[in-house]
């Protein structure tokens, strides 16, 4: 599943460098993270995530660890990912570029992940409500503190 967007944001590229060259700035706008450790551009972390949007009323919530490579550049981010999250294997890459339009600061992102089984067990379009969600939480954490 491949995901992507734009977000302007008021901070200046310089800013905007700043802030997303430390990881510390993004973990609270990953969602479910928590019980995380930061080793250089690694994060190892357990998640819990909302998925009541895919409307199984015994499950709300699915658990998993994930280990993250997080590289930031003077043009771009780049965040690879892999774990497991209720017992199949993911994977993702993240990708966020910042380019200057008529002296604003927007980032372009593109986002793709492979959620192995979980898609066979919950249906494809209830996988993506979720994802959607979760990447709109995301998106819209990042520019508050960016702006």
């Amino acid at each position: 599943m491949e995901y992507s967007g734009e977000i302007p944001v008021k901070s200046g590229l310089d800013n905007v460098r700043g802030f997303l060259s430390r990881i510390e700035n993004i973990t609270p706008c990953l969602p479910g993270i928590y019980d995380f450790e930061i080793e250089g551009n690694e994060i190892k972390c357990k998640l819990k995530l909302d998925i009541s949007a895919a409307g199984i009323s015994a499950m709300n919530t699915v658990t998993g660890k994930m280990t993250f490579t997080y590289l930031p550049g003077d043009e771009d981010l780049n965040i690879q990912g892999t774990g497991r999250i209720a017992g199949s294997k993911v994977k993702f890459s993240i990708e966020i570029a910042y380019t200057v339009d008529n002296g604003n600061t927007v980032l372009h992102w593109k986002s793709s992940f492979d959620f192995g089984l979980i898609v066979k067990i919950m249906g494809k379009n209830k996988v993506d409500e979720i994802s959607k969600q979760n990447i709109e939480r995301t998106v819209k954490c990042i520019s508050d503190k960016l702006n």
